[in-house]
């Protein structure tokens, strides 16, 4: 019986003793792991690396592997915290990620310094870096993907002098070859991988304000200097990132915002646009980010700088400016030191446009230049006065959502249309591109009050049209292209269906005293689907309009008269539009649109109220 008992007492105790050793097992396994786990999955450090979090955990939105240690790097904070760790401690990894290896210094988990690290060391004596600028680019619409215009960074430099010497920081699309059209459609779809570059400030100045005549805004920061060094540490690591380049979401300014939150965690930015962002948004969310902006600089392109010269003259002075240009005639006995001062520098400005346009061999260039340069030497030295610019920051909103109701063929309705980006020609111009007109993935929703049916009346992928006054010193090409499927109707039988449309075409804008715009363009239209004999048609197509800015008071009038291939297609729509600025994001306009096909005509009335976000 004693025996018995002793024989349970031991296996329980040999019970008791094995628990013991896995739960002391379990314990320094936990150590082992604590000593270099993640706190809490610590933001500052998702954010270094630039993690997401997904439905299973997080994601890096950097996709090759050269930007981990770890071979599950990318889908495994963890284990890259880990990984990181150990080869920091062991190696010379810590030489490519400068900013994460000084994080992991002040958790304690690493030791050492960067002095060994020569391709670092030389990096930040090339930059300095002793500020950080986010610069903004207007839009270029020559260029698909510019549309929008563009933002980038640059590391102001501790070096005394001109910050022409500081490095810019750039996120583009990798695309090689592919440009224009190609460029933007394979960009909205992410056919592209995205890279950082660095280059000296003075290349981007001019590529953008002298070669593509973009005015540039540039917003400086209120970063601590531990905040300066890290950004330019970071920016060392993001070199050799490669990025899923998405047009409207994963694009330079969404970019930025993620720089921006590595640097100061504390930053929500990114979370304002979890779908859809352009340059405009992300440099709005800067500047209301409070005490993050500390002062602005407008940086005129030469375009631009002419046109204000231009502008400040009178008509002698002009006559003057247009014999210097086209005979070279320098001669200005007429005019006052001032105003010789005024026609000398534009030419000179003129003769660099043209120059840098390509039009003006440099031989020529030379001569010209020197003779125009050589006049205005004799002359005392006259205070530049520079353009004044439109701070694209005080621009209306780029989403609109629009509520209406109107009338069409005698049957009344109300619409709602929602516009993701960005701007029409009945919208307030203030801080962007006059006479642009950029649509982008723009829907309307109609509910018919006789029918009681609701339809989608309208999807435009896209609309674009540039109206750019064309005179004696400038040409600008003005054009219109677009797609969109729409609700339309038979003229024959006034049946209903959806007719798929696109158009494309140029012309001129000319610009007439009172600040009024006139237009012509030659289009090329088509359409296919719906009711259409044969399911499509194309033909010609000339528009002319006519704009007028009154301020908070805005008139837009156009005319359209399609040759078709078929008879269906022949139609003449006639429209008429006025638009009332009550807020910068608010307005109030109402509509006539009439159209003359197959000897039918239709006219259509519309009310709409409009606010941006």
């Amino acid at each position: 019986m004693p025996k018995m008992i002793f024989a349970v007492d031991e296996r329980l105790f040999c019970l008791f003793m094995h628990k013991i050793l896995i739960f002391l097992s379990v314990l320094l396994w936990c150590g082992a792991v604590n000593a270099t786990e993640i706190p809490s999955y610590d933001t500052a450090w998702l954010k270094l690396l630039h993690y997401h979090k997904t439905l299973n955990g997080y994601q890096g939105l950097v996709e090759n592997q050269e930007f981990y240690i770890s071979a599950d790097g990318r889908n495994n904070p963890q284990a890259e915290f880990a990984a990181e760790i150990e080869a920091f401690t062991k190696g010379n990894a810590k030489c490519r990620f400068p900013a994460r290896f000084n994080y992991l210094k002040q958790l304690g988990k690493v030791q050492g310094d960067l002095s060994g690290c020569k391709d670092y060391q030389q990096f930040m004596h090339d930059v300095r870096p002793n500020g950080i600028t986010i610069l903004f680019t207007n839009a270029y619409m020559s260029n698909p993907a510019s549309l929008f215009g563009h933002t980038l960074v640059r590391i102001d430099t501790a070096r005394k002098g001109t910050q022409m010497l500081a490095h810019g920081s750039n996120f583009g699309a990798d695309s090689g070859t592919e440009h224009g059209m190609m460029f933007a459609i394979k960009g909205l779809f992410g056919g592209y991988l995205g890279v950082y570059s660095v280059s000296p400030y003075w290349e981007i100045i001019n590529t953008y304000n002298n070669i593509e005549n973009r005015d540039i805004w540039e917003y400086s920061l209120n970063l601590t200097d531990e905040e300066k060094q890290k950004f330019a540490d970071h920016l060392y690591e993001m070199r050799q990132a490669k990025i899923r380049y998405y047009f409207l979401s994963k694009n330079c300014s969404y970019l930025i915002l993620e720089l921006l939150e590595a640097v100061r965690p504390s930053l929500e930015l990114t979370k304002q646009y979890p779908a859809w962002v352009i340059p405009l948004d992300t440099l709005k969310t800067i500047n209301n980010e409070p005490n993050l902006v500390k002062s602005q600089n407008y940086r005129p392109a030469r375009y631009t700088q002419i046109q204000n010269l231009l502008k400040a003259m009178n008509n002698e002075q002009y006559q003057a400016f247009l014999r210097g240009i086209e005979k070279y005639d320098f001669a200005a006995e007429n005019l006052s030191d001032n105003e010789k001062s005024v026609v000398y520098e534009a030419v000179y400005q003129y003769f660099q446009y043209e120059y840098t346009a390509g039009n003006m061999p440099l031989k020529e260039y030379r001569k010209a230049s020197f003779g125009v340069l050589r006049k205005r030497s004799a002359l005392p030295i006259v205070e530049k006065v520079q353009p004044v610019g439109e701070n694209p920051v005080l621009s209306h909103d780029s989403m609109q959502i629009s509520l209406s109701g109107g009338s069409e063929r005698h049957k009344s309705f109300e619409e709602v249309e929602i516009r993701p980006a960005y701007t029409a020609l009945t919208d307030s111009s203030f801080g962007l591109v006059k006479g642009a007109e950029i649509s982008v993935m723009s829907g309307k929703w109609r509910y018919y009050n006789q029918s009681h049916k609701t339809v989608l009346q309208n999807f435009a992928p896209i609309k674009i049209k540039s109206l750019v006054p064309a005179g004696r010193v400038f040409d600008p090409i003005s054009y219109a292209v677009g797609a969109e499927i729409k609700r339309d109707y038979n003229p024959q039988n006034y049946d209903e269906g959806y007719v798929g449309y696109g158009y494309g075409g140029v012309g001129k804008t000319i610009a007439f005293p009172a600040d009024i715009w006139l237009y012509g363009l030659l289009k090329i239209n088509g359409a296919y689907g719906g009711f259409i004999p044969h399911n499509s048609w194309g033909g010609f197509a000339p528009e002319m309009g006519i704009l007028k800015d009154f301020g908070a008071v805005r008139l837009h009038f156009n005319a359209e008269k399609t040759w078709a291939t078929r008879k269906f297609g022949d139609r003449l729509i006639y429209k008429a539009a006025a638009s009332l600025g009550i807020t910068d994001n608010l307005s109030l306009e109402i509509g006539y649109e009439g159209s003359h096909n197959i000897g039918r005509n239709s006219e259509s009335w519309q009310l709409w109220l409009r606010q941006s976000f």
